[in-house]
């Protein structure tokens, strides 16, 4: 596999985990995530999310301007679907804020390729 294939598979793998973690009925969810701050749970979990579709993307695709508008916006599109989908879990609802924190770990992330891998914008591996 090489790593274009990884990369896709990274990302896509880190989004059925989300969506995994979004499936648990809320009576269900355990005792360590119920104590955890949710709001900063979102943001991590996206933040990484955001790591793997950057890396995704600069593998794919040349532009330095396209992979980070990319990265946000189908970061932020996975977070509006995510929670819909909560919707349909017994015990879950969606919540606006939780998409809100989503957004900005996926932000957190594009900002982090911008100031700590500047060099990886210019050129693909």
């Amino acid at each position: 596999m090489n790593s274009l294939q990884q990369a896709r598979w990274s990302a896509l793998g880190i989004g059925l985990l989300i969506i995994a973690g979004s499936s648990v009925p809320g009576s269900n969810i355990p005792k360590a995530f119920q104590l955890t701050p949710d709001k900063l749970i979102h943001c991590v979990e996206y933040f990484v999310l955001g790591i793997f579709l950057f890396r995704w993307s600069r593998l794919e695709f040349f532009s330095k301007r396209y992979n980070l508008l990319l990265t946000l916006v189908i970061g932020s599109l996975f977070g509006a679907l995510d929670e819909s989908y909560q919707r349909l879990i017994p015990g879950r609802t969606p919540d606006l804020w939780d998409w809100v924190l989503d957004t900005i770990g996926v932000g957190l992330s594009v900002i982090m390729a911008v100031f700590i891998w500047p060099s990886s914008l210019t050129k693909k591996p």
